[in-house]
């Protein structure tokens, strides 16, 4: 552990190591979470391209994936799994691997390691910032929940009669989970 004597801040976590570990800062205070399961990679690699693909067929946006870093203030940066910017938010230069601003979506595929960081830290972060909507989904559950900020509060999205997730967010996007968590095993 890391022990200060102030709170943190992007310049300190763009000195950390190159070590294989995803180094957060949230409120001042480091968050330290080992490189992803295999598993993990399965969901996002479905997840980037459900995105992606959504992207591409309504050039609606960009879609990146960790490592790049979302630094929503002095004290609070974070690398989500992934993130996806409308089209109409300005184009990420080739060179830059960081936004300073709130994506339109940011989602985490949680694992045993980070589940408090992302379903209390991050959500009340990404709450605070300004996300319009934060998914988090659960390899090991094999759940999907897509969050829709209103208010000051993320308030869960309920699936269709069909078991269809519809971004709020994102006109036109749905999302079955027998796409996302199928052939995990």
């Amino acid at each position: 552990m890391i022990a200060t004597l102030r709170p943190l801040t992007y310049d300190d976590l763009r000195d950390m190591p190159d070590d294989g570990q995803r180094y957060e800062i949230i409120g001042g205070e480091l968050k330290v979470t080992p490189a992803p399961t295999s598993g993990h990679q399965r969901v996002l690699r479905r997840l980037v391209r459900m995105l992606d693909d959504y992207a591409n067929q309504f050039n609606a946006g960009e879609v990146f994936f960790a490592p790049f870093d979302v630094v929503l203030s002095r004290n609070d940066a974070v690398e989500p799994d992934l993130v996806f910017l409308s089209a109409a938010r300005p184009r990420v230069p080739n060179e830059d691997n960081s936004i300073n601003y709130a994506p339109d979506v940011v989602v985490e595929v949680i694992s045993p390691s980070s589940w408090r960081v992302d379903r209390i830290g991050k959500m009340a972060l990404y709450a605070r910032s300004g996300v319009p909507e934060y998914w988090i989904a659960d390899s090991g559950d094999r759940t999907l929940v897509m969050n829709h900020l209103q208010g000051e509060d993320y308030v869960p999205v309920a699936p269709d009669a069909d078991g269809w997730l519809v971004s709020p967010t994102l006109s036109g996007l749905r999302v079955h989970l027998a796409e996302v968590f199928t052939d995990l095993d």
